[in-house]
């Protein structure tokens, strides 16, 4: 990526909407000055992020399509010298006051995995705060911090939360403490590991996005050969017509730290297998560079092209060949060879040892000892083909946005062809990944019948959002049918104020910063 900073602001212009952010910005000061009774000196804001294209293939280093949206976690900032960090929240009502007391040693913070609150996702991102500080300005004592926090991020809403939160307190600390300059990478790379620290394995796409967000631009990801994030615009439908994307929150909370052991880190640890697996049947030898130290799929697809094609290593910008080489590991991905009937079904525990050559203790100890998963069976052959699945659709959506950028094809035919590659992503979500369900399924359902030309679950899934591709002239009917069909079927008492809530027309976003303001 460019080594370009993290911005400051000195008024809201970056805002869509500036003037509703003035009132929340004032509300927010107010009740900082009601918890401490001075004025803050600084506020420090990530956004959340929706996720076009690609889910749960990040952490296996493939690219993926998010963009930045208006939603975000703002946090207001003052420095004191009680050697503490006293966090509150506009939310006082399910977010506590918390006070996190400083190592005397000037040590970094532990984590009180017994005592786990929304407390210990701003303690990550002190840990990678403070050791980025440590690095850079090894004699310089962490001061203390007055914090309050204001979020309009959905909680458990698969719009990144959480990775928002804790890049909007990492940037709170760095800025606190003297660091005035940070570029985009370095706060990327820091954060990107921050949820590791409560148990939550993700990727790098969530924090990448937070920070990397522009307005009126989506964001193209790659994590290899390099992590470099493009800017991107989408093309123009017609002069009275725009694309737009619709979030709709099913408000089907899933919090990924609660269900990780059975959602978020198995797939993690079924894809880590399952990359041994295919390494191993291949007779391949990638690096063992995910997160629980095993090969990737993108490791696998790597040194495939390298030992058997002969090839060299695939450019993430050459499309075409990637869609060629995807193509090959979904056709292996079938091999009887690889995966016979029996095994797309699914795997147990001793199954799965006997293929990869080693005992059920060996097995346990190397894929099932270093985060908590709970299973019935394991499904490697699901999960590989979602993933390959998926990251063909990345490039299947940048490959269609080139042909239209270069040629006078019909609008229409742009938007059914871009709908359909999100629909059968969504497919893919449902019946290989397995992270989505039924009301899940139902919103894309009723989307697809009123003016939805592609909708998909969005983020880790389980719940959470689902992003729908329409444009302004159809979003009325898209909005209402979600509203009548859906919401007040569900949720008959939902107000209109969590309806407001609940359906988010954003357009991309300014990604994190720190704000000054008179």
């Amino acid at each position: 990526m460019s080594e370009s900073v993290v911005p400051t602001f000195h008024d809201l212009s970056f805002y869509s909407r500036p003037d509703e952010n003035k009132v929340r910005y004032e509300k927010l000061t107010a009740e900082f000055v009601k918890n401490f009774e001075v004025k803050p000196d600084f506020f420090a804001r990530s956004p959340g992020r929706v996720n076009l294209m690609g889910d749960h293939i990040d952490y296996n280093f493939f690219s993926v399509l998010p963009m930045a949206i208006d939603v975000d976690v703002v946090a207001a900032v003052k420095t004191n010298d009680s050697g503490e960090m006293v966090i509150t929240n506009t939310n006082s009502a399910n977010f506590k006051k918390e006070t996190i007391k400083l190592p005397e040693d000037g040590s970094v913070v532990s984590i009180e995995k017994e005592h786990f609150s929304w407390a210990s996702y701003f303690s990550c991102s002190l840990i990678v705060a403070h050791k980025y500080i440590m690095e850079k300005y090894p004699e310089k004592p962490l001061k203390g911090l007055y914090i309050t926090f204001d979020g309009t991020v959905p909680t458990g809403g698969g719009l990144s939360s959480s990775a928002a939160f804790c890049v909007a307190s990492t940037l709170a600390v760095l800025k606190a403490n003297g660091v005035d300059s940070i570029s985009k990478a370095d706060l990327t790379r820091i954060t990107v590991v921050s949820e590791h620290y409560v148990g939550v394995n993700t990727g790098g796409m969530d924090q990448c996005a937070s920070v990397y967000g522009e307005a009126s631009k989506a964001l193209l990801i790659h994590f290899r050969p390099k992590l470099i994030g493009i800017p991107f615009g989408f093309p123009k439908i017609a002069e009275d017509d725009e694309l737009t994307f619709l979030i709709s929150n099913s408000l089907q909370v899933s919090n990924k730290h609660e269900t990780a052991p059975i959602h978020y880190n198995l797939r993690v640890v079924e894809m880590a297998i399952a990359s041994d697996i295919l390494a191993k049947k291949l007779n391949l030898n990638p690096p063992r560079d995910s997160n629980v130290s095993t090969a990737t799929l993108r490791g696998v697809l790597d040194s495939y092209v390298a030992e058997v094609l002969k090839q060299e290593k695939w450019d993430a910008d050459d499309y075409q060949t990637g869609i060629k080489h995807l193509n090959t590991l979904l056709e292996i991905v079938e091999r009887e060879s690889i995966f016979n009937a029996e095994q797309k079904v699914g795997f147990s525990v001793e199954e799965a040892a006997k293929e990869l050559g080693i005992t059920v203790e060996e097995f346990k100890e190397k894929y099932l000892s270093k985060i908590p998963v709970r299973f019935e069976t394991l499904k490697l052959y699901q999960r590989a083909k979602h993933v390959y699945a998926e990251s063909l659709k990345v490039l299947e959506c940048l490959s269609l946005l080139g042909e239209f950028s270069k040629s006078s094809k019909n609008p229409q035919q742009f938007l059914e062809a871009f709908g359909n590659i999100l629909n059968e992503s969504q497919k893919s979500l449902d019946l290989l990944n397995n992270s989505s369900n039924e009301k899940l399924n139902k919103i894309c359902e009723i989307a697809l019948k009123n003016g939805s030309y592609g909708s998909r679950v969005t983020g880790a899934g389980w719940g959470g959002c689902i992003v729908h591709l329409s444009t302004s002239k159809k979003l009325p009917q898209l909005q209402k049918a979600l509203v009548d069909e859906y919401f007040k079927v569900e949720f008959p008492a939902i107000t209109q104020a969590e309806l407001d809530e609940a359906i988010i027309n954003s357009q991309p976003a300014t990604g994190s910063c720190v704000v000054l303001l008179e």
